[in-house]
C-alpha cells in the first residue's frame, strides 16, 4: 500500500497501486509495466525519484499527483 511521508514529502507507491491507478474502469493495461516505467514516466515530468526496486518506488510527490498522472493520457507520453 502506498505510504506518504509528509515530514520528507516522499511517496512510495507500490506496483500494484502503480498498475491500479494506470488501469480504467474500461481499459486495463494489456501488459502489466513493470516499476521502471513509472519511475522513467515521472521522471520524464519533473519527478525526483529517490529509489526503484522490483516491487515499489519513492518519489518526492504528494499521492494525488501521482495518481493524476498515471491515470490520466499523460502516462501515455
Amino acid at each position: 500500500m502506498s505510504e506518504y511521508n509528509r515530514d520528507t514529502g516522499i511517496l512510495t507507491l507500490t506496483l500494484d497501486e502503480a498498475h491500479i491507478y494506470h488501469s480504467t474502469a474500461d481499459r486495463l493495461p494489456e501488459i502489466a509495466p513493470g516499476m521502471e516505467f513509472y519511475a522513467d514516466k515521472l521522471r520524464k515530468f519533473g519527478y525526483e525519484i529517490i529509489s526503484v526496486s522490483k516491487e515499489n518506488l519513492k518519489v518526492k510527490a504528494p499521492e494525488n499527483e501521482i495518481w493524476e498522472l498515471l491515470s490520466g493520457q499523460h502516462v501515455y507520453l
